[in-house]
């Protein structure tokens, strides 16, 4: 969640062609493979128990099938993912740890290295969508007028990934978050946030989807006052992973009356209030 606040401070970016090449079955399958793991991150307690998860994920996954009959560019899509949750993990496990930069950096610079090797290359929607992920969490460590420069075109990605990609709940999501959290004066919006985490409901095709297009909109219905459609949700979400850490501790916000969305920009300050 970290990554969104760099939309306050810069209007973030980072854009690559949209035409969208094909993944092959092998890619497809890898990236889902991905995205469930990161789910199942949730299960764990602790950040070092996540963390330690996803490290594990990542060293099986080099003698899967699956990863080995995937494409370079479905391997760099993997490997944003997996840097990504991880990354999140280390920014919840402390805000000021001098890893996070480094550890993020590296693969930024990865990402910068693939699309200049391959600039004429139509890149996918994931491609796209998890690079702009790694970048945004990035910023705040690059000069300002780099990200400024970045940023010119991020809400015009997300918007042409929506365009041709209309029932891909990750883009939904995706777009969704960078509307929510830009500022009116910057092009975001409110509602376009909340009709694409709706679109994202509706049209989630695995339980990564499933479940954090719920707890978005949870919190969107949260801070329009909608208590019992956000309680409906988030006990769905309790279905689709059940014995998760997450929705708890999203109730325990909503209890004392903070959504998530709050919560990811005042962090340290309602944690220093509700003792977490």
């Amino acid at each position: 969640m970290k990554r969104y606040l760099s939309f306050f401070l810069f209007f973030l970016a980072f854009t690559f062609s949209l035409s969208a090449a094909e993944l092959s079955d092998s890619d497809s399958a890898l990236i889902y493979k991905t995205l469930d793991a990161r789910l199942k991150t949730r299960l764990f307690e602790t950040p070092d128990e996540a963390i330690s998860f996803l490290n594990n994920f990542k060293s099986e996954i080099l003698n899967d099938k699956d990863y080995n009959s995937a494409g370079k560019e479905a391997k760099i899509i993997f490997e944003n993912m997996i840097a990504l949750e991880r990354y999140n993990y280390m920014y919840a496990k402390d805000i000021n740890s001098k890893e996070l930069k480094p550890y993020i950096i590296e693969q930024y610079e990865k990402i910068e290295a693939f699309q200049k090797a391959n600039e004429n290359q139509e890149f996918s929607p994931w491609f796209v969508l998890s690079s702009g992920d790694v970048i945004n969490s990035s910023m705040q460590f690059i000069p300002q007028g780099t990200a400024i420069k970045l940023g010119l075109k991020e809400k015009d990605d997300y918007d042409k990934v929506v365009k041709k990609y209309p029932s891909l709940a990750f883009g939904r999501i995706n777009r969704a978050l960078w509307y929510y959290f830009a500022p009116a004066i910057g092009g975001g919006s409110k509602n376009v946030a909340k009709e694409d985490f709706e679109n994202a409901v509706k049209n989630a095709s695995c339980n990564y989807e499933k479940f954090y297009s719920r707890i978005y909109l949870s919190q969107v219905y949260f801070d329009e006052g909608k208590k019992e459609e956000c309680k409906k949700l988030l006990s769905e979400c309790d279905e689709i992973l059940p014995g998760n850490f997450y929705t708890p501790f999203i109730k325990i916000l909503n209890d004392n009356k903070y959504s998530l969305m709050y919560y990811v920009i005042n962090r340290e300050k309602v944690d220093k209030k509700l003792g977490l």
